[in-house]
């Protein structure tokens, strides 16, 4: 199966969207309550932001007067927040290319130091370390590379990179492309791609970066010990909420798309271990709600939280935030919002905790919609129609 040409740019091959042909599936699949109690607020957008090629919008700390616009041709600007400035903080347009979906896909912050997710010349993922200074300038002769992951094919590299509620690194990488996990890689715990993975970027002597002791398969010496979890074909975009939940969009085959969260979870002395440790997510054997790959057994799979069919609504999630609970949008405090590529359109999830209660489409218009982040101060949906829209509700 060839990418779609309205995919190339970015995404992956496929995703799935529309709520309305498959709407009993979806429901029997999630245990989704019905929406007859429930509501969906006002949404209205407003383009906040003409840039080339965002990706993604991200912020270091709330009391910041900026946060960060990451462009996939390889630049970091630095935005003032509410306002229209901006300044060129990063250039590493020399060290990556835009053909298929590479580029610099992904920005995260750990103390004065940042984390970039990108393609490099040969087309392979490469997390990075900068040292940023307080007025959010990043030194580019800092530049350390951590950790290089080579890819196979174009397409499927992940993107993003996050740091977790324990101050870690968390690296979504796709199942290496093509299509259907042809090498099989995504259950293969020998093999890095397909997996969410979890290190401390910081040096540990003569290696680039070092493996928690509580990754779930770091004292197995048949496995990966940087797997956190496992079973993902193209998390290009996840997020941990305020309880440590962890919500992956991942971007589907031929059928379907999905949203997956995996619960935090707390040990014996009551810290919060984030969501996701152990977790299989299920992809090949798997797409959506549905048995996919007969030849591959995830027997333990976590079932997403809502699934989309491929149509109208879309065929490539573009996730996606979950709301924080003293967040300015007081109407979308503790939803689920994400987008799709396809659709442009914006939808909510409404939650209570971590149980579905329904699904609203609540602002449509946003061009190949390819993330939506949230800041303290907004909600942003990064387009390739080179604009940045504000969401706001009421």
């Amino acid at each position: 199966m060839t990418l779609r040409k309205t995919l190339l740019v970015l995404l992956s091959l496929t995703t799935t969207v529309a709520v309305t042909a498959s709407a009993a599936t979806v429901e029997a699949a999630t245990g989704r309550a019905s929406a007859a109690t429930t509501y969906a607020p006002e949404v209205r957008k407003r383009t906040a932001l003409k840039v080339k090629d965002p990706v993604s919008v991200v912020e270091r700390k709330s009391s910041d007067a900026f946060v960060f616009v990451v462009q996939r041709q390889g630049q970091v600007l630095r935005w003032t927040k509410g306002g229209k400035k901006t300044s060129r903080v990063l250039d590493i347009s020399s060290l990556t290319s835009t053909d298929s979906e590479r580029g610099l896909l992904g920005l995260t912050f750990i103390g004065d130091k940042a984390y970039i997710n990108h393609t490099n010349k040969d087309g392979d993922t490469v997390v990075a370390e900068y040292t940023v200074r307080p007025d959010g300038r990043f030194v580019a002769s800092s530049r350390r590379v951590v950790i290089t992951i080579d890819q196979p094919y174009s397409n499927h590299n992940g993107g993003d990179v996050v740091t977790g509620p324990d101050n870690l690194l968390y690296i979504g990488m796709g199942d290496g492309g093509s299509g259907n996990d042809p090498e099989r890689r995504a259950l293969n715990t020998k093999e890095l791609l397909g997996k969410m993975l979890r290190i401390d970027p910081r040096s540990s002597g003569t290696t680039p970066y070092s493996i928690p002791k509580d990754n779930p398969l770091a004292t197995n010496k048949n496995a990966r010990p940087e797997i956190w979890s496992l079973g993902l074909r193209n998390p290009w975009r996840y997020s941990f909420d305020d309880d440590g939940n962890l919500w992956v969009a991942d971007v589907g085959q031929n059928k379907w798309e999905e949203v997956s969260v995996a619960p935090a979870k707390r040990d014996a002395a009551g810290t919060v271990i984030a969501g996701g440790r152990g977790v299989n997510f299920g992809w090949p054997a798997y797409e959506g709600p549905e048995r996919y790959k007969s030849d591959q057994q995830a027997r333990n799979a976590l079932r997403p939280i809502h699934s989309y069919e491929h149509g109208d609504a879309g065929c490539s999630i573009s996730g996606g935030a979950r709301v924080p609970r003293n967040h300015p949008q007081v109407a979308l405090r503790g939803w689920y919002v994400f987008s799709d590529y396809c659709s442009g359109e914006l939808t909510g999830l409404q939650l209570n905790g971590v149980k579905l209660l329904a699904t609203h489409m609540l602002v449509g218009g946003l061009g190949n919609a390819v993330s939506v982040d949230q800041t303290s101060n907004g909600i942003f949906v990064s387009s390739l129609d080179d604009k940045i829209y504000e969401i706001l509700a009421s």
